[in-house]
């Protein structure tokens, strides 16, 4: 079982993450990129980590931007590990190469 987070303990990590927020009880955000490449390469960087994590976000890849929303699916709710994905997530794309 995930520890859930309560509203205070999560609105703590929120002031944490530079790119999340949270909607309709899931920790979300979408990043932006010049191209659809860009974006592909780095939806595949979130798929890597959530494979290691064993954690499925929802990611959406559009034309120039990927969406991503994290939340525990047993619990229904915003979870420990998905702000550990999430801290994740934001170092892997401060961390690319887009060369």
């Amino acid at each position: 079982m995930a520890e859930i987070l309560e509203d205070e303990e999560l609105e703590e990590e929120l002031d944490n993450l530079q790119i999340w927020g949270v909607e309709f009880d899931k920790l979300v955000t979408r990043a932006e990129f010049d191209s659809y490449r860009d974006a592909v390469f780095f939806a595949n960087a979130v798929f890597s980590l959530a494979e290691e994590e064993f954690h499925h976000p929802e990611v959406t890849v559009e034309y120039g931007a990927v969406e991503i929303d994290l939340w525990n699916h047993e619990e229904e709710a915003i979870t420990r590990k998905d702000i550990e994905l999430a801290e994740k997530i934001e170092e892997k794309l401060g961390n690319i190469d887009w060369s």
